[in-house]
């Protein structure tokens, strides 16, 4: 910076020392100051342009950034004087780009009165280049081979995995609507009405070809008749009957003003079972038909004393259904509307 402005300084002494002797002239010329000897690549020096004319013009035009060589030069500042009535001087700082010696060419100051256009040039100023280089180098070093890096695979790896499962989730996702079915109207379907009379006799037919041959068997085969009496009367009459003793069952039944010769035939029957249950007790193949045959028995009196009920049952569990069925279709109509 300090160097830049003594520059300035000796620029316009000299300037101002040459006033004197082209005082007396007239003559038109153009001189050209660059005290820049050698510049290395991005130096910066400084360039005068000094005019000396003979009268006034309209306008003078010197030079510009379009004069210089843009791949050498480069304009970092412009500062124009005027030195006396006819003279002017332009200081401009260059900026060197250039790697080998190289002038800086003619340079044009235009001179502009009315129509006319007088051109005057500057002389061209050699420029000298300065390599960083040691002076035992003649030439660039070789530039050194690239040095080939190993190439990470895993971000790829990476990537065609991500690739791989959001196309099998797309895959699955579109797949699975077009599998889906179409979804079938819901359907009301009653509850069967079950028949305790049905269902007690066919727990006795099955009995009936059961093999006796030891005392487990009688065991399972009394248990199985009693368990068949015992809910016969837990699904007619809504008694505990297979949580109660056979006396409790007696008890519930005599209570329910059941039948008489239903009551005796079902004490017979509970009594052999829990005979053979709790006491141990042994029947022979004779004592265990005759039992059987009280328990058909007591089938066929159940169909006669308790027909009217069961039949008041089904009756009972056919309005419940229908009722279940009415309210199961007015929820369908609410949601297909609300649909």
């Amino acid at each position: 910076m300090i160097n830049t402005q003594i520059s300035k300084i000796i620029l316009l002494l000299v300037l101002w020392l040459s006033v004197g002797f082209t005082q007396n002239s007239r003559a038109q010329t153009v001189r050209e100051y660059a005290p820049a000897d050698t510049l290395e690549v991005g130096d910066t020096f400084d360039f005068s342009v000094t005019l000396n004319r003979d009268r006034e013009y309209d306008e003078i035009i010197f030079p510009d950034s379009s004069s210089l060589p843009s791949d050498h030069f480069e304009i970092r500042s412009r500062s124009q004087f005027k030195v006396s009535s006819y003279k002017d001087s332009v200081h401009y700082q260059l900026q060197f780009f250039g790697t080998a010696d190289t002038t800086l060419p003619e340079l044009p100051v235009l001179l502009v009165q009315d129509e006319d256009t007088t051109a005057l040039y500057t002389n061209p100023v050699p420029i000298h280049f300065r390599s960083v280089l040691a002076q035992d180098d003649e030439a660039f070093r070789p530039l050194k081979p690239i040095y080939d890096f190993a190439l990470a695979w895993w971000p790829y790896i990476l990537a065609f995995i991500l690739l791989c499962a959001a196309a099998y989730f797309l895959y699955r996702y579109f797949t699975k609507k077009e599998e889906q079915p179409a979804t079938e109207p819901a359907t009301f379907t009653p509850v069967p009405f079950e028949n305790p009379l049905r269902t007690l006799q066919h727990d006795i037919a099955r009995l009936e070809n059961t093999e006796l041959a030891t005392h487990e068997d009688f065991k399972e085969f009394y248990i199985d008749l009693g368990d068949a009496i015992r809910r016969y009367f837990e699904d007619l009459h809504h008694i505990p009957a297979l949580e109660s003793t056979s006396r409790e069952i007696i008890q519930a039944l005599k209570a329910r003003s059941i039948d008489n010769d239903l009551i005796d035939e079902t004490r017979t029957v509970l009594q052999e079972a829990d005979m053979v249950k709790f006491a141990k007790f042994t029947p022979t193949t004779d004592q265990a038909e005759r039992t059987l045959r009280k328990a058909q028995t007591f089938v066929q009196r159940a169909k006669e004393i308790d027909g009217p009920r069961v039949e008041h049952l089904r009756r009972e569990h056919q309005s419940r259904m229908e009722a279940e069925r009415e309210r199961f279709e007015q929820k369908q109509n609410r949601a297909e509307v609300n649909a």
